[in-house]
């Protein structure tokens, strides 16, 4: 399994113990808005169901990785979904934590490993237009936009801009140096 460290971070598969907290984050509608995948309102046991889905995945295109702050508590996920021949980052944070740089850090980190560990050409993401935070995030990193599309958000039940975005390795080492 995948296990990355950062300075104040531990980014792991996800595991059982973090559902209860997955659950709540996920429930959050300032957090779902921004997810096409998550429904809102968030189902019970939603949680449960994703982690056993995903919990022995070996497949670095589709790695998924809870994020851990320092006191040991699950604060959100990040990781990759295959699209294509390429994997897409996707990413979301306890609003608690928001704004102390910790998914900056966390996306980063498995970026980094997956240029790394599977060497893809690139890697494609994305953010709805409101979302400026994200889109920062994925520009600090050195994201470039390639193109709109539409894309369907369930918490919205509507049918979204989206700004589409894509990462070289080239990009990202200029970026983070």
């Amino acid at each position: 399994m995948f296990e990355i460290r950062t300075e104040r971070l531990l980014l792991r598969p996800a595991r059982l113990e973090d559902a209860n907290r997955m659950q709540c984050i996920l429930a959050d509608f300032e957090v779902a808005k921004n997810l096409a995948r998550v429904p809102h309102p968030y189902p019970a046991n939603a949680a449960i169901e994703w982690i056993e889905r995903v919990m022995d995945n070996v497949e670095p295109f589709d790695a998924k990785f809870s994020i851990i702050d320092q006191d040991g508590h699950y604060c959100g996920s990040t990781g990759f979904s295959r699209s294509g021949e390429v994997p897409q980052l996707g990413y979301y944070l306890d609003p608690l934590h928001w704004g102390k740089g910790y998914m900056s850090e966390a996306c980063k980190a498995v970026v980094g490993w997956i240029f790394d560990t599977a060497n893809p050409d690139y890697i494609k993401s994305g953010v709805y237009p409101t979302n400026l935070a994200s889109l920062a995030i994925q520009k600090k990193l050195g994201f470039v936009e390639i193109g709109r599309s539409t894309v369907h958000c369930l918490a919205q039940n509507a049918d979204l801009q989206h700004i589409d975005t894509q990462l070289t390795k080239d990009a990202f080492v200029a970026a983070t140096q």
